[in-house]
């Protein structure tokens, strides 16, 4: 008894010693087969910023037009070119002005005049402009292939053989 037991023990250690292992399949590397670039049209985005930086100036500029007793306050109604036609017909100081806050409000004009001009820039700069798009196409996004061909079997038959990745 003692002679099987030490047997299947060796036979056991044996096994366990030359045992197969796992067996891992190694990652086939991504591979580009097409990278295509199309135009997609306009810049949106620098047509939303600059919608919104004249839509933050502009707006502004017509509650002030609509809301000032100054006549030369209402050219602000016209966009872009509005601060500055206004800029140049603001009254100068004397005895009837009192010139307090007209160094204020002529900062103002100017400031307001640059950002709707930058804004309407922007606009146009961005429908002018297109966006560019690239798309890559990996050979794991193909899919699997399949490919058969004509091959000999054998000494002298004639067969076929799948190839294929999946």
């Amino acid at each position: 008894m003692t002679r099987t037991l030490v047997f299947c023990l060796g036979l056991a250690a044996f096994g366990m010693a030359f045992r197969p292992g796992e067996a891992f399949a190694q990652e086939a590397p991504v591979v580009a087969v097409d990278t295509t670039t199309y135009s997609t049209g306009p810049n949106m985005e620098m047509v939303g910023s600059g919608i919104g930086t004249f839509a933050i100036s502009y707006l502004p500029a017509v509650v002030v037009g609509a809301t000032s007793g100054l006549d030369a306050d209402r050219t602000l109604f016209v966009p872009v070119a509005g601060p500055w036609l206004d800029l140049t017909q603001r009254p100068h100081c004397g005895l009837v002005v009192s010139c307090g806050s007209e160094g204020a409000a002529k900062v103002l004009l100017i400031t307001d005049g640059v950002f709707q001009a930058i804004g309407a820039i922007s606009i146009v700069g961005g429908l002018l402009t297109t966006t560019h798009e690239t798309r890559t196409v990996h050979a794991a996004d193909v899919g699997p292939t399949v490919r058969i061909s004509p091959a000999s079997v054998g000494w002298q038959g004639y067969g076929v053989v799948a190839l294929g990745t999946f």
